[in-house]
């Protein structure tokens, strides 16, 4: 992002994180239901690859061996899969990709493929669907979205759909979706409408009570259920983000001219649920890590995308450096303030830290991940 459209302490803070570079891990495809694994350097590779579908719809679905076993992983892709029924109906002539990214923990992935194997194997075939594994070495989820862009890029897939593999979609939550983006003329990124069951435990309980208090009035997809123009991702989401939302929001924020909305739009009528089931060593490190994506989003974009991040999604509430929130009533309004306030101390120490290390010669290398969690989805039986 160039250096002319941001402030001197944006590019102090952003000089004060710099992860290492990392080379793109070796890719694995596992094509279903009569399961063969390739590596993508194989040229039999790029054949399998030419003979998958043009202009297709394409549907991400990320996850790792050790998040949970074969058996909830094989549901969260059936049910999927179940979801894209309505989108053959109503959209009869559009191919659909189905890529499930799997990551594991050892160095060639090949305990992914094993994985794959075991989940791919004898799955019945849809008309106009087709499904593809990729076996992916290492863990986070950015990784296996830039894999699939890569091995993709030849196909000029339409838009990308990502879905959380602990989420439960309603029926016509994914066409609705669908429907919404080429309405919208197949840009920018349309998202659902989450419901979030909270988990007996404590912290869980204290987010979603604390929630209610932070929703700001201009919400944006999350990356749980989204569908993402292709164009937005064409060269990937950079290793300086946490975030896949966070990346596809601060694209949109920073295309978008100063007195027009930004390309994003929420289908209040494309509704999914998921768990909130966080520890509290847990929740402080996931709160940490977010907090991370917030500063370093709004260092490396141009100030007028920061600015209105700030104002009208972060802090809003936060008068007079943002809007009041009246929406409520003014004692909702004050008990907003007041939980934004905290936020912005953090934020700012988050920031100055930043500073600091750049102005030392001593950026942060990286930013530690949230624990794996009790694996819990609505589809899951266990909840």
């Amino acid at each position: 992002m160039s250096q002319i459209h941001r402030a001197p302490v944006q590019r102090w803070v952003s000089a004060g994180y710099q992860p290492p570079h990392l080379d793109d891990p070796p890719v694995t495809l596992v094509f279903g239901p009569a399961v063969r694994a390739v590596p993508q350097t194989d040229p039999a590779a790029a054949e399998h690859l030419r003979a998958l579908p043009r202009a297709a719809l394409s549907v991400l679905l990320p996850t790792y061996v050790a998040r949970c076993d074969a058996e909830l992983q094989a549901a969260a892709l059936d049910h999927v899969l179940g979801r894209l029924k309505p989108i053959r109906h109503e959209h009869p002539d559009l191919p659909v990709i189905v890529w499930l990214g799997m990551q594991s923990d050892d160095r060639d992935g090949g305990e992914a493929v094993d994985r794959l194997t075991q989940v791919l194997a004898n799955r019945a075939a849809q008309d106009g669907v087709t499904v593809v594994g990729l076996a992916i070495p290492g863990r986070g989820k950015l990784r296996t979205i830039n894999a699939a862009i890569r091995v993709s890029r030849e196909l000029g897939c339409r838009g990308w759909v990502w879905i959380d593999d602990d989420v439960e979609l309603d029926e016509f939550c994914l066409s609705r979706l669908v429907t919404r983006f080429f309405d919208r003329g197949g840009r920018g990124a349309v998202g659902g409408t989450e419901t979030a069951l909270v988990g007996e435990a404590v912290p869980a309980r204290l987010m979603g009570a604390l929630s209610t208090h932070t929703v700001p009035p201009y919400s944006y997809p999350k990356a749980a259920c989204m569908l993402v123009a292709t164009a937005v991702l064409a060269d990937g989401i950079s290793p300086r983000r946490f975030t896949d939302d966070g990346f596809v929001l601060f694209e949109l924020l920073a295309r978008a001219s100063d007195h027009a909305p930004p390309d994003f739009e929420m289908v209040t009528d494309a509704r999914y649920r998921y768990f909130r089931v966080s520890r509290s060593g847990d929740t402080l490190r996931r709160l940490r890590r977010s907090m991370y994506s917030h500063v370093t989003c709004m260092a490396d974009y141009p100030w007028r995308a920061a600015h209105r991040y700030f104002a009208q999604h972060l802090f809003y509430g936060l008068w007079p450096l943002a809007p009041w929130d009246g929406r409520r009533g003014p004692v909702r309004g004050l008990v907003r303030w007041g939980l934004k306030a905290i936020h912005f101390t953090w934020f700012c120490w988050v920031a100055l830290g930043l500073a600091a290390r750049a102005l030392v010669g001593r950026p942060l290398r990286q930013v530690g991940w949230g624990d794996d969690g009790d694996f819990r989805t609505p589809l899951s039986g266990r909840a």
